[in-house]
């Protein structure tokens, strides 16, 4: 049988702040992390991390693989992308002492928060069940929108996205009405808060709108409640304001449990981890102070850039966890080849920027220029994975 436990712990940023570019906590940041145990005594561990993206996690990584008993390959790293968090930055990119120790406390506090997180998660181990659901949601809209310049980043209702939550909820065995933890995910950005200032001007961190429906879902449902990137590179909230965030957070909380009241068992006895590497056709990526709408744009090619499949497998449902960010239709083309027994997540393990559609290049988007993969990776990457799901 399989067992699973989760846990959640504060990220602390007394004595951190002010530092990369933020003053203040509007809302608190977390971590959180399950656990899962199988059969045969192997671990795996995914740790979600409210931060905009992770460039290296390696010292987490190493944390969590030590206080969960899991090999470093069996551990998944990732973000809820709210763009209202301190990064951890390369120590020589900053510009005073003071700036380098705010730096290294943060980088310790997030490590901190994964040791609390997943302690939390390995101590309530537990036989668990499974079921798997999906209901529409209406938070996201396509952020691509063409202005008399070009292409340019926005909020357009009208362009593809693909409206809907899947989750995955895990649930005690011996009492199945009490929620362990409930995966879910939507192609959205987290950004609601993003460039919100206080009134005096100070720059707020929030855990945006992920952290504000997991906060909802938990105190709802009980357990932990971890929000997973789908494929959300051309995505954005449906209003960018804070008077909108809990509004939005609300909305998104009920549809994740709509798509609850929807779901089906999932039978699997245990979790099975694999990665592949997948090469892909690459381009000279452009000075990103540069970037602004155009009509005219020369994409250099420049070899190839290698990026990292990860892949779980729970009974008849195969999650693929990839690097870079990619469109909606990416995923929803991909979910539409293997109906209700496909996932698709982004920034796990490491982020590699956009990887757009081939569309995006044609148009020229903020998505296709600020981007190291060329024209026709998105068809080389689709293959990759639909060849791993249909092994």
């Amino acid at each position: 049988m399989l067992y699973a436990g989760a846990g959640k712990a504060l990220i602390d940023l007394e004595g951190v702040l002010p530092f990369d570019g933020f003053d203040v906590v509007r809302d608190p940041l977390h971590v959180r992390a399950v656990a899962f145990g199988n059969p045969d005594g192997n671990h795996a561990c995914i740790v979600s991390v409210d931060a905009t993206s992770m460039r290296d996690d390696a010292s987490m990584r190493a944390k969590a693989a030590q206080v969960t008993g899991c090999a470093e390959d069996s551990v998944w790293i990732t973000v809820t992308h709210t763009f209202c968090s301190p990064h951890v930055r390369t120590p020589e990119h900053l510009g005073s002492d003071e700036e380098r120790t705010r730096n290294v406390l943060l980088a310790e506090r997030l490590v901190a928060a994964v040791e609390s997180a997943c302690a939390e998660a390995v101590a309530a181990l537990e036989p668990v069940r499974l079921e798997t659901g999906r209901a529409d949601c209406s938070v996201n809209a396509n952020r691509d929108v063409l202005t008399p310049e070009g292409w340019w980043l926005g909020i357009d209702p009208t362009g593809f996205s693909d409206r809907s939550v899947r989750i995955l909820r895990v649930s005690s065995a011996s009492n199945p009405e009490r929620t362990v933890t409930l995966f879910y995910t939507v192609d959205v950005q987290s950004s609601v808060m993003q460039g919100v200032c206080e009134a005096e001007g100070r720059a707020v961190v929030s855990a945006d709108l992920a952290g504000e429906a997991s906060r909802i879902l938990e105190e709802h449902l009980g357990g932990v409640a971890l929000f997973l990137v789908g494929a959300a590179g051309d995505q954005t909230p449906r209003a960018k304001r804070a008077d909108a965030l809990s509004e939005l957070g609300i909305i998104l909380a009920g549809e994740a449990e709509q798509a609850l009241k929807k779901a089906e068992p999932l039978q699997a006895s245990h979790v099975v981890l694999s990665r592949v590497t997948v090469s892909c056709p690459a381009q000279r990526r452009a000075d990103f102070h540069s970037l602004a709408p155009t009509h005219s744009y020369e994409f250099v090619p420049e070899g190839t850039e290698e990026t990292l499949l990860c892949v779980a497998r729970l009974g008849e449902l195969t999650v693929v966890g990839i690097q870079p960010e990619v469109d909606s239709a990416f995923g929803a083309r991909l979910r539409e080849a293997c109906p209700g027994t496909f996932e698709l997540l982004t920034m796990v393990n490491g982020a590699q920027k956009y990887l757009p559609s081939s569309e995006a290049y044609d148009r020229i988007t903020y998505e296709a220029m600020n981007s190291g993969f060329a024209q026709g990776a998105d068809e080389v990457l689709a293959d990759a994975i639909l060849n791993l799901v249909k092994e």
